[in-house]
Parts: structure tokens; C-alpha cells; sequence
């Protein structure tokens, strides 16, 4: 567990040394706090859709051999293992959130405690992290992006209501127009179909840079964020709210936990309805994994859009991702051991 624990400690530093860049910008004035917002922008409607369209649609010539050589069969199953793996950890955590803060007295605070605890940074940490972590499997990546979908569906439902308060604000008309769910459809598509995958086409492979390119800059710029904001607050700011630590409590230990319960009972159905099934380890595991990242850069975005606490986002939002550094290394490296015990 010691080389597993180190092994998610470096990939954890690495993805937050682009924190740097953001914060000396921020600092010496060489960026406007008001650039967060157009960041977050680009990286919910156009970085985050490319990145399930790069996750799921662009591999290397090895990657495509792996992939296809599985039957769609298999895949399918795969794929309904995660989503359901998935779901009913989301349902699970927001019973959990309605239980714990139904008497809390600031119900905007509560909204966004319960927001931190529901929704991890899944696509923007948590592809690059999987990716290292599962020495580039291609599969893994591909069960986040499973993951993901999930998560959009609930962030623009459930996630709105925990910011609002109020049922009304919720559209199920903007969550099918969702960039990010109609770049799923897309890919999911071309996934399916490769025979339509214009992406793999090697007389057109020089397309495969507009996706990938604009993929591999979400972790830096959702990391630039963290950096800039971070800038804009003090020490206090940053370590002296209890609640902001009672919160990032309950998304870095809770979270995966409850999710590692929910994966470990679908295995155990899967393999009592039929022993001899064969599933990837990393649907069960990408769900957990994804579960384990640091909150939502949303949780800023969407209080900025429904005019919820801003200032209460982004400080839970900071002290949550700064404390992720250190223990997401544990709860992976945690569930990665009991997960080997089976």
C-alpha cells in the first residue's frame, strides 16, 4: 500500500503544481479576479465536452486494438455497470446531504456544503488522475466518461437545486441541451459505431489535435482557477472555516466510501446471478475513483450563474481542494487495497 499511496501522492502534486502559474499571475496583477469567470466558461462549454469527445472517440493505434477487440456485449455491460454504479452512489449521497443539513439554519450554506459533497472534479482531475493512475489504461478513461455523464445529469438537477434552493430553477430542456450531454451522445455514437469514428480515419487522422488539444488543457486551467482564487484569499479565509473542512470531509472520505459500498454490492449480485461473468475491474473501480477527487470547480460557476453565495463556494471550494492533495492519495490507495482483497 506504501508504493500505492506514493504513486497517488506524486500524480496528486503534479496536477496541482499548475495551481502556481494562476496564483503568481493573480498576484502580481497580471490577471483580474474576473478572469475566473470567463475560464470557468471555456471549461464547462467547450474544454469539458472535447474532453468526452477525446476520452471516448480518439486512441492511440494499440488503445483502438484493446477496444475493439472487445465485443459490444461486453462493453455495454460495462458501460450499465458504471452508470448504475454511479447513480445510485449520486442518490445515495444526496439522501445523505438532506439528512445531515436538514437543520442547518443557513440553507444557502447548506446547498453549497451539500453541492461540495455530491460532486467531484470527475472530468477535469479525475480523467488525467485515472489515466496515470492506471498506467494509461484506455478503458478506465473510458468508464470516467460513463461517470461523467452521471454527473452532468445531476449537477444541472440536483446540483441547481442545492445552489437555488428551489425546485423551479431546474430545466430538464437545458440539461439535454447541456453541451457536455450532447457531446456524450456524440461520442457514445462514434464509441459504438467505429465504422463512423471519423476520428480514427487514418486519411483524416490530423483532426484528432482539435480534440485532443483542447482535452489536455482542463486540468491546467481548472487548476489556474483554483490558483487564482486562492490568491484573492487569505489565510484565514482559506483555513479557518470548520464547516469548509467538515465539508471537504464528507466529499474526499464519505463520497468514495459510500460509492466503494455501492461497487462492492454490484459485485457481489454480478458474480451471485452468474460466477463465471467477467467485467473489467475498472468499471467498478472508475466510479470510486472518480467519487474520490476534489470538489467540483462548478460548485463557483453555478452560486455565479443563480445568484447563490459566491464567496462561501469558492472558500469551501479552495480548502477542500488544498487538504485533496493529501488525502485523495489515501481513500485511492485505501479502496485500490480492499478492492485486492477480493
Amino acid at each position: 500500500m506504501g508504493e500505492l499511496y506514493l504513486k497517488t501522492l506524486i500524480i496528486m502534486l503534479v496536477l496541482s503544481a499548475f495551481i502556481v502559474p494562476g496564483f503568481i499571475l493573480r498576484k502580481i496583477k497580471m490577471l483580474r479576479a474576473e478572469a475566473t469567470e470567463s475560464l470557468s466558461t471555456i471549461l464547462l462549454y467547450v474544454c469539458q465536452p472535447l474532453m468526452i469527445i477525446n476520452s471516448l472517440c480518439v486512441f492511440d493505434d494499440a488503445a483502438w486494438a484493446e477496444i475493439r477487440s472487445m465485443s459490444k456485449v461486453s462493453l455495454l455491460c460495462d458501460f450499465a455497470i458504471v452508470f448504475a454504479i454511479s447513480t445510485v452512489a449520486f442518490l445515495l449521497l444526496f439522501g445523505i446531504c438532506k439528512l445531515l443539513f436538514i437543520k442547518y439554519q443557513n440553507k444557502t450554506a447548506a446547498g453549497i456544503y451539500s453541492f461540495i459533497t455530491l460532486f467531484s472534479n470527475c472530468g477535469f482531475i479525475g480523467v488525467p488522475f485515472i489515466e496515470m493512475f492506471s498506467d494509461h489504461n484506455p478503458l478506465a478513461s473510458v468508464y470516467v466518461m460513463v461517470f461523467n455523464i452521471v454527473f452532468c445529469i445531476f449537477s444541472w438537477t440536483v446540483g441547481v437545486y442545492f445552489i437555488t434552493g428551489s425546485r423551479k430553477e431546474i430545466s430538464f430542456k437545458k440539461v439535454i441541451l447541456n453541451p457536455t450531454i450532447i457531446a456524450s451522445i456524440i461520442a457514445l455514437i462514434l464509441f459504438f459505431v467505429p465504422e463512423i469514428n471519423f476520428f480514427m480515419f487514418e486519411e483524416i487522422e490530423e483532426i484528432k489535435v482539435f480534440p485532443q488539444y483542447l482535452a489536455y488543457t482542463t486540468t491546467p486551467i481548472s487548476m489556474l482557477i483554483v490558483g487564482i482564487r486562492i490568491a484573492d484569499m487569505t489565510m484565514r479565509d482559506i483555513f479557518a472555516k470548520p464547516m469548509a473542512y467538515a465539508a471537504g470531509a464528507l466529499r474526499l472520505v464519505l463520497a468514495p466510501a459510500v460509492t466503494l459500498c455501492v461497487a462492492l454490492a454490484f459485485f457481489a449480485i454480478i458474480k451471485a446471478i452468474n460466477p463465471s461473468a467477467v467485467q473489467q475491474d475498472y468499471a467498478f473501480l472508475a466510479p470510486i475513483i472518480s467519487m474520490a477527487m476534489s470538489p467540483a470547480a462548478s460548485v463557483v460557476a453555478m452560486s455565479t450563474r443563480f445568484k447563490g453565495d459566491t464567496a462561501l463556494s469558492a472558500t469551501t471550494f479552495v480548502t477542500a481542494t488544498l487538504i485533496s492533495i493529501i488525502i485523495i492519495p489515501l481513500t485511492a490507495s485505501a479502496a485500490m487495497s480492499i478492492w485486492g482483497m477480493l
